[in-house]
C-alpha cells in the first residue's frame, strides 16, 4: 500500500514512473497546506511487452522478470495522490503517452478523480486548422488500416512479415491498441469509427471527468498559466501553428547528434492512403488511374508499359511485354511503413511543451513531450511579460534544472548546438549557477527498443546520452537503470547532495527540486 506522495515545504517532487517504454509522471507541488499538495499528472502510457526489460533477472529466460502491470501503476497514482488529481496533462495522441487511462471493460482511470485538463490546441474541437489536421490524420490512418489487411494476406515469406510486424508497431502508437489486437473485431472497429480507439478513449474519458469539475483548457504557444496553490508559473512553447513545422522531423547540420542509421526506404504509399476504403488497389491517384483491360487498344501503352501479344509479336519484342518488372504488383503495398512512419512523426511534433517556473527561485522544469526539430525551433516565436521584464524561451532553458527529454531520447528530438546558436538546443540549457543543478529524465527501455524495427530503435541514441550526461554529470534516471553513475569532475559534496534528493524503487523514481536559490 502507497502513500500519500508528500513534496517538501519549499519546493515539488517529480515521480518518474517505470511503467515501461513511455511517458508517465506525477508532480506533487508544495501547498500552503503541507498535507494537501497540488497533484499534476502528465502522461500515462506504455508500449507492450516494454515493462518486461527493465529489471534484469540472471534466473530468468529473457534475462528479465516481468514488470509492473498498467493496472498496479494506476493505482499507485490513486494511493498517492487520494485518487484525486487537481490537474491531468496529455501532450500529444500515441500509445505510448496514453494507453493507461482507458481499457474496454473497465478504464484505468474509472477511480481517479480530475479536476482540470490540459491538451495542446491541435484537440480543440473548435479549431479550425486542429480540425483539419485531424481529418487529415483520421483519413491517412483508415488508409494505413486498409493497407495492413491487404498486407496480411501477402506477407507471406520472412521479409513480408518482418515488413508488417513493423507496420504493427507504429499502428499502435496511433490506436493505442496492441498488436494481439490487430485484425480482431474489437480492433477494426476504428476503421468505421476512429472515436472508438483506444487512444480517442483514453482522451474522452479524461475530457469527460475534467468537464464535470474544473473545466478543460486547450492551450496555444506562447500562453502562460499559473497553477495558484503553489504560485508557479507554466509557459507554453508549443506545438506549433504552422503545418511545415509539424511535419519537420529531423535535425539538419550542426543541430544534429552524430548518428550512423540511415531513413527507411520505400516510396510513398500517400495517394493510396487518401482513397476511400474499399478502393486500394493502385498506389497511385485514381486521376492517373487506367484499368489494364481499358489500356488494351492503346498503342502507347502497349508500347511502353507492355500488353498481351501474340507469339509472333512476342518473337520481335526485344522485351517481352509480360516481363515481370514491368507490373509493380503488389510491391506498392510494403512501403506502408514509411507512410506510417511520417504519420508518427506528425504526431510526435504536436506535442504539448511546457516549462514550469518555481516562484523563489525561478528554477525550471522543462517537460517536451515527443517534441523534434519543427517545435523546437518555434519555441523562440514566444515570448511572455514578468512585470516590465520580457521572458525569452533562451532566459526559461537557461535556467532549466530538469529536463524531460524528449521522445525517449531519440535522434530527432534534442537538438545539438553551441549556446551561442539562434535555436534552442542542449546548450541553451542549465547555464551558469543552474548547471550545477541539471538532471535529466529518460523515459526508455533500450534493451527492449532494441529489439524493435530494422534498423533497431536506438532509444537513447548513444550520442545524446553521451551528451547529457556530460551536462548533467551523472543525474540522470533512465527507466531501465536502477543506478547512477557519477561523472568523475562532479565533486563528492554536490553528488551526495543529489543521492540525498533522488528516491530508486521498482516501480517509480523520485527526485526532489527545493525551490531555494542556488
Amino acid at each position: 500500500m502507497s502513500k500519500l506522495l508528500i513534496p517538501p515545504t519549499d519546493g515539488v517532487t517529480v515521480r518518474m514512473y517505470r511503467q515501461g517504454h513511455g511517458d508517465c509522471f506525477l508532480l506533487a507541488f508544495a501547498t500552503d497546506n503541507p498535507a494537501k499538495p497540488y497533484y499534476v499528472l502528465i502522461d500515462c502510457g506504455l508500449k507492450p511487452g516494454s515493462q518486461d526489460f527493465i529489471h534484469p533477472s540472471p534466473t530468468a529466460e529473457t534475462g528479465f522478470r516481468k514488470g509492473p502491470k498498467i493496472e498496479e501503476i494506476v493505482k499507485h497514482i490513486g494511493d498517492s495522490t487520494g485518487n484525486h488529481l487537481d490537474l491531468m496533462i496529455v501532450t500529444h495522441e500515441h500509445q505510448d503517452h496514453l494507453n493507461g487511462i482507458w481499457k474496454k471493460t473497465k478504464p484505468y482511470f474509472q477511480n481517479l478523480a480530475i479536476d482540470k485538463a490540459w491538451f495542446a490546441w491541435t484537440e480543440d474541437p473548435d479549431d479550425e486548422l486542429a480540425n483539419t489536421l485531424r481529418q487529415r490524420h483520421k483519413d491517412q490512418l483508415l488508409g494505413l488500416l486498409e493497407a495492413r489487411k491487404q498486407l496480411v494476406a501477402l506477407a507471406a515469406d520472412d521479409d513480408g512479415l518482418r515488413r508488417l510486424n513493423r507496420l504493427d508497431s507504429l499502428l499502435e502508437l496511433e490506436t493505442g491498441s496492441e498488436k494481439a489486437a490487430f485484425g480482431t473485431e474489437d480492433f477494426f472497429a476504428a476503421d468505421k469509427d476512429i472515436t472508438r480507439s483506444v487512444n480517442k478513449q483514453g482522451l474522452k474519458l479524461i475530457k469527460d471527468k475534467a468537464a464535470a469539475h474544473g473545466g478543460i483548457e486547450y492551450l496555444m504557444p506562447g500562453d502562460e498559466r499559473e497553477i495558484a496553490a503553489s504560485r508557479t508559473k507554466v509557459y507554453v512553447f508549443g506545438p506549433p501553428r504552422d503545418e511545415d513545422l509539424l511535419t519537420d522531423e529531423d535535425p539538419r547540420g550542426t543541430e544534429a547528434f552524430p548518428d550512423d542509421d540511415s531513413p527507411a526506404n520505400g516510396f510513398s504509399m500517400l495517394a493510396a492512403a487518401n482513397t476511400a476504403p474499399g478502393d486500394r488497389k493502385s498506389p497511385f491517384d485514381a486521376r492517373f488511374h487506367l484499368s489494364f483491360s481499358d489500356s488494351k487498344p492503346g498503342q502507347f501503352v502497349a508500347d511502353y508499359y507492355g500488353h498481351d501479344e501474340s507469339d509472333e509479336q512476342a518473337d520481335k519484342a526485344e522485351v517481352a511485354a509480360d516481363a515481370p518488372w514491368r507490373r509493380i504488383d503488389h510491391e506498392w503495398l510494403y512501403s506502408a511503413e514509411s507512410l506510417a512512419l511520417q504519420l508518427n512523426t506528425g504526431i510526435n511534433n504536436t506535442s504539448l511543451v511546457l516549462a514550469f517556473e518555481l516562484p523563489r527561485s525561478g528554477k525550471v522544469l522543462l517537460f517536451a513531450g515527443d517534441a523534434q526539430r519543427g517545435n523546437w525551433i518555434s519555441w523562440p516565436q514566444n515570448t511572455w511579460r514578468s512585470g516590465d521584464e520580457e521572458v525569452t524561451v533562451r532566459e526559461l532553458l537557461g535556467r532549466t534544472v530538469l529536463y524531460k527529454v524528449a521522445h525517449h531520447c531519440s535522434h530527432n528530438a534534442t537538438l545539438a548546438g553551441q549556446t551561442a546558436d539562434e535555436y534552442p538546443n542542449l546548450s541553451w540549457m542549465a547555464t551558469g549557477k543552474y548547471a550545477s543543478e541539471f538532471t535529466a529524465m529518460i523515459t526508455a527501455v533500450n534493451k527492449w527498443a532494441l529489439t524493435k524495427n530494422n534498423p533497431p530503435w536506438r532509444h537513447p541514441l548513444p550520442s545524446i546520452r553521451r551528451a547529457l550526461e556530460e551536462k548533467t554529470s551523472g543525474r540522470i534516471f533512465q527507466t531501465d537503470q536502477a543506478a547512477f553513475t557519477r561523472k568523475a569532475t562532479l565533486p563528492a559534496p554536490a553528488w551526495d547532495a543529489f543521492l540525498s534528493r533522488a528516491t530508486v524503487e521498482e516501480m517509480y523514481f523520485d527526485y526532489v527540486i527545493h525551490d531555494t536559490a542556488l
